[in-house]
């Protein structure tokens, strides 16, 4: 066995991929590997601006090869050798019961036999061919299974890519509601800081007003004691006089201690309790409203966040890719699109968003959840969906139209500005985008544009009333420069 490895190493170096037979006029394509001009050939179909290659999916452009004479003589040279070897081996190989070559091929026991083995009674009756016969036989049903197993791959392949979608629209969707609850509570935190801002500043009003009559209540109360002080002393004083003295103007001094015993001055306390009482009732009126809210917002997180928000509805239903082609009825003279419909490009620059600048695809959606890829390479572009009334209109304000919305880029240098339409703004990126995902939600409303490159969340237009009309992909390139769908 370990003289035969080299041996197979190199009788696999020799064969194509696709045929599984020695290379026949074999050429090397960009990524470096090699294919039968033929098979490669079959395997591409039609011409086109670019292909893939077959094993490792590497995009050619202008599908470029050349051919590799080298490998055809080392496939010359390894075919005979492996011929010369056979012959050889035919020789050698033997019935290891009566040492006679192997030259049949027992259909029922699916092993070679040779002349004698067929007329024994082992075999005896049995459906027997040349062993040539049954290789050959053998070989291209292997080729066919090799063949159905290459397409199963591929299906994995694609399966696995759905998935991986599937997976990142998930992560996304998730991270909306992430932020949905986060700015919902965030809310409700200012809500409920500016209540308590309020409710604290009346108590402060009160506060100080309470303060504010206390004072003056207690600076006219030491007014009276200090009045009241100074007429005990009088009379204590006028208590020591003689006789004479004594009675002297005493009918004044009589009322004057009469008319201060009559001075009364207002309690305000029972005013500021009753309005105590009355903000204590408030306050406690609250709180029983506090906690019948926080016992209604547990109940509805149980139910809405964990029931229906997080929902397995949201792992099983996916958006539909969608192969997206370009409607050749909507694109003006100006505009060129390859013949297999996915590529556009501009002949010379015009105003973004202009009749002359835009193409729509030819996929018409009224209902479900669709998403489909674009490759720029421009420096000015736009892409999204629009109704498909809107290549009817004759003049389009992309910042106030309501049949278009978009995400477009605008490059400087080495500055890249993101315009969202309807206008609502703009922001800058630090990096080019040169691949997108745009995900509609027809039920919903909503369309979202991810950078498919990092599967960044670009923009999202939520709530969008589509009325039941059929709404169309949409690109625009006012500029040099290429977009593929």
């Amino acid at each position: 066995m370990e003289g035969e490895s080299p041996a197979k190493a190199l009788c696999e170096e020799a064969t194509c991929p696709l045929c599984l037979d020695f290379f026949k006029d074999p050429v090397t394509i960009d990524c470096g590997h090699n294919f039968c001009r033929s098979c490669l050939a079959k395997c591409w179909g039609e011409p086109g601006p670019e292909a893939s290659c077959p094993q490792c999916r590497e995009s050619i452009p202008q599908r470029t090869f050349r051919p590799n004479r080298q490998l055809a003589n080392v496939a010359e040279l390894v075919q005979k050798l492996q011929e010369g070897g056979r012959k050889k081996e035919g020789r050698r190989e033997a019935c290891k019961l009566h040492q006679e070559p192997l030259k049949l091929f027992c259909r029922e026991d699916e092993a070679p036999i040779c002349m004698v083995c067929d007329r024994s009674k082992e075999h005896r009756g049995h459906n027997v061919i040349p062993l040539d016969e049954a290789f050959q036989e053998y070989k291209e049903k292997t080729k066919l299974l090799l063949e159905s197993l290459r397409k199963k791959k591929e299906e994995f392949k694609d399966q696995q890519y759905v998935q991986e979608l599937r997976r990142k629209d998930c992560q996304t969707q998730l991270d909306l509601e992430k932020m949905k609850i986060k700015s919902l509570f965030e809310g409700m935190q200012r809500f409920l800081e500016e209540k308590q801002h309020f409710c604290l500043a009346q108590l402060e009003d009160l506060e100080k007003e309470m303060e504010k009559r206390q004072d003056k209540t207690l600076a006219k109360l030491a007014k009276e004691i200090s009045q009241l002080s100074l007429l005990i002393t009088e009379m204590e004083e006028k208590c020591l006089q003689p006789v004479s003295n004594f009675l002297q103007d005493i009918k004044n001094s009589l009322i004057r201690c009469e008319k201060n015993l009559g001075g009364y001055v207002p309690d305000v306390s029972p005013d500021l309790n009753e309005r105590l009482k009355i903000t204590s009732q408030k306050i406690s009126a609250l709180q029983k409203a506090s906690e019948s809210y926080k016992e209604s917002l547990e109940e509805t997180l149980i139910k809405a966040v964990w029931e229906q928000t997080i929902n397995t509805d949201l792992l099983s239903k996916a958006p539909n890719r969608v192969n997206v082609t370009l409607d050749p009825e909507t694109a003006c003279s100006r505009l060129i699109l390859s013949q297999d419909l996915k590529n556009v490009r501009m002949l010379r620059y015009v105003d973004m968003f202009c009749q002359e600048a835009f193409v729509l695809g030819r996929e018409r959606f009224t209902s479900g959840r669709h998403c489909w890829q674009i490759e720029v390479s421009s420096k000015q572009w736009a892409v999204g969906i629009a109704r498909d009334s809107v290549r009817k209109k004759e003049n389009i304000n992309p910042d106030t139209d309501n049949s278009i919305w978009a995400v477009g880029v605008k490059s400087y240098n080495y500055d890249y500005e993101v315009c969202i339409f309807p206008k609502v703004g703009s922001f800058d990126l630090i990096r080019n985008i040169r691949k997108l995902r745009v995900v509609l939600n027809y039920e919903a409303g909503q369309v979202d544009f991810f950078d498919d490159s990092v599967n960044d969340l670009i923009y999202a237009f939520t709530s969008i009333s589509f009325s039941g009309e059929e709404i169309r992909p949409f690109f625009s390139i006012p500029e040099e420069g290429t977009l593929k769908c």
